[in-house]
């Protein structure tokens, strides 16, 4: 919901959507010279919502109670939020405060707009009432007998312009005291820091900034954290990561990992916090450093579970691993053992109790790690480059009219490859426009889902463009940790073809680049005789770029 929030004694404004994220909270505030105060500190100037307008406009609020709100009214369905703004209409409520208990207590009354069939109207109330109940229970139940009871009961039932309220058994209550917020999480938190002082606790969702902390702290009458009684709570961090946070400093002395943890976690998807927690089991971090190490270089590893020595290891390469095609018929005139001894002598990796371990990349900080937990030595080695091209198709509905003018027209016009190469930089520029900040570290190997050999190597990979011959031709550039066999060519090649025709290709060549005066899209899939090359199969000579690890 759009909210426009004005300072009254600056009477700076700024138009936002709520509910917001922390970081956009505090740039705000800091923008409109906000302080924090459980006090009011802002006016409403406007909504986007006519019944909320009608509480709300040009009524002063404390901003931190304004977003506790909304988010209460985000998880809504349309029945809790028209039963919500009966309520309010009902209970005269004029306040912030008085509006967030109002959220608590939807399920205390029943709303009644249409009476034409009882029997739903009653079950409707009924389950309003009891907030849950089995389907089997409700097909039975008598809904009409139900409404009459309440009917009986209800003898100045409250009308309102949202339907006819009907209080239940439930008793109304006034769940925020206009100081300390109810526990709700709005979403799925990493991980939540209780904060308590004085019999009082309050939330901080990680990972967190400096503002909310200040927030908390005020709503709890205390100067700083070191006042509080805190406690750790995380469904996304294993046990054992938590034992190490928890037990190597004191929680107040330590927001600055939390919120390290947490953003980190914040960009896994439930597969990878999976991978992540198996990836303890087999290296064992001891303390909150080699915790850090081992989440900024995840990606690097490969870890093969159940094989303990070069025999298995010998024979999960030719026999599972893809890499060979192998006939079964021959398996005992394989010499397994000394095949895996190969491999390892000429690899990073281990044995572990819970298998093989396996290193790709280079970080000076997790190889201090790797040694003394696992004895893996690291030697330094370089990043390498791989690019693989494209052809390109570009597209604009501007022509040139008889007078030699652009105008524009109804159907498509291609732009010729030569053509597009002179428009190399607005495309570039367009290209930086559509990153996203959690594709700066690993670029689209962000959306990689398997957790193998290519995940391990390829450290990162982006689009761009390149001119080759006098053409403008997409480019996917690779950053490898290692080189790439031919499977795992043949893997990446395929990721790189699904981006660049459903995923990341699909969404760039819908957006309009302003070229010469006048729109052209570019397309990174849809040219004919689409093929996806690298140098070599191109025959075009690629610069050798060694990219050293610098500061990691």
């Amino acid at each position: 919901m759009r909210i426009a929030i004005k300072n009254p004694v600056n009477q700076r404004s700024e138009t936002l959507w709520f509910p917001w994220k922390a970081e956009d909270f505090e740039r705000v505030c800091v923008g409109l010279e906000i302080e924090p105060s459980i006090k009011t500190n802002c006016t409403i100037a406007d909504t986007s919502d006519e019944r909320l307008n009608t509480l709300l406009k040009n009524r002063a609020c404390n901003i931190d109670e304004l977003d506790y709100l909304m988010k209460r009214l985000d998880s809504f369905d349309n029945d809790e939020l028209q039963t919500f703004y009966a309520m309010t209409y009902a209970e005269k409520a004029e306040t912030t405060a008085e509006l967030i208990s109002i959220t608590f207590n939807t399920n205390c009354c029943g709303l009644v707009a249409d009476f034409s069939d009882l029997d739903a109207v009653g079950k409707k109330m009924y389950l309003t009432e009891q907030g849950a109940v089995s389907e089997k229970e409700l097909q039975s139940f008598d809904g009409r007998a139900y409404f009459e009871k309440q009917l009986a009961q209800n003898q100045k039932p409250r009308v309102t312009p949202y339907g006819i309220l009907y209080q239940n058994k439930n008793p109304i209550q006034t769940i925020y005291d206009g100081k300390h917020f109810p526990l709700y999480h709005w979403q799925d938190e990493i991980a939540e820091l209780e904060v308590g002082k004085d019999g009082y606790s309050q939330s901080l969702y990680l990972p967190c900034t400096q503002m909310q902390i200040q927030y908390v702290l005020l709503r709890l009458d205390a100067e700083s954290l070191s006042e509080c009684s805190l406690s750790l709570i995380s469904e996304h961090f294993s046990d054992r990561m938590l034992e190490i946070i928890t037990s190597e400093k004191p929680l107040c002395e330590n927001m600055h990992n939390l919120n390290y943890f947490a953003s980190k976690f914040r960009e896994m998807g439930t597969q990878e916090e999976s991978y992540f927690e198996k990836l303890m089991e087999y290296v064992k971090p001891n303390n909150q450093k080699d915790l850090k190490a081992l989440l900024d270089s995840m990606y690097e590893f490969e870890l093969l579970p159940n094989i303990h020595n070069a025999e298995e290891y010998g024979k999960y390469i030719i026999c599972d691993s893809g890499h060979f095609e192998y006939d079964e018929n021959i398996e005992a005139y394989i010499d397994f053992k000394a095949y895996g001894q190969q491999k390892i002598a000429n690899e990073n990796g281990t044995f572990s109790d819970k298998g093989y371990i396996l290193y790709h990349g280079y970080n000076g900080e997790l190889a201090q790690v790797l040694w003394e937990h696992l004895g893996i030595g690291i030697p330094k080695q370089d990043f390498q480059e791989l690019k693989l091209y494209m052809p390109l198709r570009g597209s604009t509905y501007y022509d040139e009219n008889d007078y030699g003018d652009l105008c524009q027209v109804d159907y498509k016009i291609d732009v010729c490859p030569d053509e597009l190469a002179e428009y190399k930089d607005e495309i570039l520029q367009a290209i930086e426009r559509n990153a996203l900040p959690e594709e700066t570290k690993r670029g689209l190997m962000r959306y990689y889902c398997d957790q193998d050999s290519v995940n391990a190597k390829v450290n990162k990979y982006d689009f761009s463009v390149e001119e080759v011959n006098g053409q403008l031709m997409g480019v996917a550039s690779l950053i490898l940790n290692a080189p790439l066999d031919d499977m795992e060519l043949a893997r990446i090649k395929d990721e790189i073809t699904g981006q660049a025709s459903d995923g990341w290709g699909e969404g760039f060549e819908q957006r309009e680049i302003k070229c010469n005066g006048k729109d052209v899209y570019v397309s990174f899939w849809g040219a004919k005789n689409w093929s996806l090359q690298t140098a070599e199969e191109m025959g075009i000579e690629q610069q050798n770029h060694e990219l050293k690890f610098g500061g990691m």
